[in-house]
């Protein structure tokens, strides 16, 4: 993990509620990649927006990135799951692959993306779906 004060805020911990997520593109190792933030049994965690099957965002299709259950991160345009604490795929499809992790951090009331391969992010484009 990069220092403290290298970090880069993703936003505050108030707007990411229990099994809701967050996407923004953010400038990664060079390049502007979709990322989305999820909040899963009160934990933060960080993943390419990207699903392993296909290069097509989790949230493309619906906004969403949670089943319907909230237990379970899905991919809406063919509905690969994967495991929230580990972005690893349960579908037989593409079973034992795993979403690309970025390290974030919750501290103080707000959300920091702790990766250097992050070196900002493209402000103005948020969703976070109700």
């Amino acid at each position: 993990m990069i220092a403290r004060d290298k970090w880069i805020k993703a936003c505050a911990g108030s707007k990411l509620g229990e099994k809701s997520h967050l996407s923004m593109d953010v400038h990664f190792s060079g390049e502007l990649i979709a990322v989305v933030v999820i909040r899963f049994n009160s934990l933060i965690y960080a993943y390419r927006n990207q699903c392993v099957h296909m290069v097509r965002r989790l949230d493309g299709e619906n906004g969403r990135v949670f089943d319907k259950n909230g237990l379970l991160l899905r991919c809406s345009m063919h509905g690969v799951v994967y495991q929230p604490e580990t972005g690893e795929s349960l579908s037989t499809l593409c079973h034992g692959e795993k979403l690309s992790p970025i390290k974030v951090i919750e501290q103080d009331g707000d959300i920091y993306f702790a990766d250097k391969r992050v070196k900002g992010i493209k402000r103005g484009n948020y969703t976070m779906p109700g």
